[in-house]
């Protein structure tokens, strides 16, 4: 038996239990991991809230993003040991295999390895987070080197790791946050323009940067009132890409302009990439080597730099859900596990 952290009833955070569970072995292409940390997504909240993608019957498993070390792998696996340090991608359900938990099973098309050079709470954070940003930007918003690229709420763990990734891309970077005083931070990470959208009109710094061009790409979690002036942002041929929904109004869409500008809206999902049995998507292997490929290399060497803003321990997960409801932060909560009490 082992600690599982599940979903008994949606909403707040009092629906959420440690529960002792028996996992079983792993099933054929599953393996079984030993968690150090798990990361927690917005994702997590939306599915425990019931307002996710997947619509689940409680109690329901939580959670896309961990870190752990192989224990056992199932029939017709390859390329993973005992031994072995892994961090997870989001290419499953979370209802189904969701990682938030002392041991767990999971697909092995969701496993990369965890870096030596990263702790655990770092590699914990990289899943859904650097999938997301690298597809998004790289596949979806097709933005070439040179290219400008504009990516609002770039405080949070997905917006972070955007500017990172945006800047490997060789993109010129227009980041926006509602508050100056995480302005420096955003720069550190690589943004060459920083815009606070509570004391700057958007549409008109985004005009004298760009020279009146516009942006190639947007990559917005966002969407709502936010994509009328987003399109007003976008140079010829542009694309707008939306990751999510922070705002739930229906969007004003300017039509005459998206056409004279050639623009494109794609409202994106990375699951529709890395896979997702439980929601009808097929892993697209290429890709997904190539965006390891890319990331694994630059975590390692610390070009990419996974932010942890505050770590708890999974007994305490309650208090970490509302740690993330309540806090306007930077960086990503982390829960640790019995088996990874010195992550940080």
């Amino acid at each position: 038996m082992v600690k599982i952290v599940r979903i008994h009833k949606f909403g707040g955070v009092e629906g959420l239990s440690v529960d002792e569970v028996d996992i079983g072995d792993p099933a054929p292409g599953e393996v079984n991991i030993a968690v150090e940390a798990i990361g927690i997504n917005r994702g997590d909240i939306l599915l425990r809230q019931n307002l996710y993608i997947e619509s689940p019957e409680p109690p329901s498993r939580i959670s896309y993003d961990a870190a752990g070390r192989v224990t056992a792998v199932g029939e017709g696996v390859t390329g993973f040991s005992v031994g072995d340090k892994v961090m997870t991608i989001p290419a499953f359900l979370q209802s189904e295999y969701g990682v938030c938990g002392e041991q767990v099973n999971v697909p092995a098309e969701a496993l990369w390895p965890w870096p030596d050079t990263m702790s655990a709470a770092e590699a914990a954070c990289v899943g859904v987070q650097y999938t997301t940003v690298y597809i998004g930007i790289d596949e979806v918003g097709a933005a070439k080197q040179g290219d400008r690229v504009l990516l609002p709420a770039a405080t949070g763990g997905v917006g972070l790791a955007a500017v990172e990734v945006a800047r490997e891309l060789g993109l010129e970077v227009i980041a926006t946050t509602r508050s100056a005083g995480k302005a420096d931070l955003i720069r550190e990470y690589g943004a060459q323009h920083v815009l606070v959208t509570n004391d700057e009109d958007l549409e008109t710094r985004v005009r004298e940067i760009t020279n009146g061009e516009g942006v190639k790409t947007i990559f917005d979690p966002i969407a709502g009132k936010s994509v009328e002036t987003s399109i007003a942002c976008l140079a010829r041929d542009g694309r707008l890409v939306l990751y999510g929904a922070l705002d739930l109004e229906d969007p004003k869409l300017p039509i005459v302009e998206m056409i004279r500008k050639n623009a494109t809206i794609s409202a994106y999902t990375v699951f529709a990439y890395v896979g997702s049995k439980g929601l009808g998507y097929e892993q697209r292997k290429d890709l997904v080597q190539r965006s390891k490929d890319f990331l694994v290399p630059r975590l390692t060497d610390g070009r990419l730099k996974p932010k942890v803003s505050k770590v708890f321990d999974l007994e305490n997960v309650a208090a970490a859900h509302t740690y993330l409801d309540e806090q306007n932060m930077s960086g990503k909560v982390v829960l640790r596990t019995v088996h990874g009490r010195n992550a940080t």
